[in-house]
């Protein structure tokens, strides 16, 4: 199901998630969200752990992420967002 969205309903947004686990090479570090996201909205979860913006991940750019750790093959790699419409 790599790159997979689907729309889960929040009450007045709609939420948006994507599995980006086939971005992970063993060395990428930045990862392509497929459309404009809301700054500040994104939520990026690893093996299943959210992690911690500005700590474990910033966002670069509207459809952009940066993680501090590398992910290995075998990892899992997934992001809610808000989209940018």
């Amino acid at each position: 199901m790599a790159g997979f969205i689907y729309t889960v309903s929040t009450g007045s947004e709609e939420m948006k998630k994507q599995n980006v686990t086939s971005q992970i090479n063993g060395s990428r570090t930045t990862f392509t969200v497929q459309e404009e996201y809301k700054t500040g909205s994104l939520r990026v979860y690893y093996n299943g752990v959210r992690q911690i913006e500005d700590e474990t991940f910033s966002e670069t750019t509207s459809t952009t992420f940066t993680v501090t750790f590398t992910t290995i093959t075998g990892d899992y790699l997934s992001i809610d967002y808000t989209p940018n419409t």
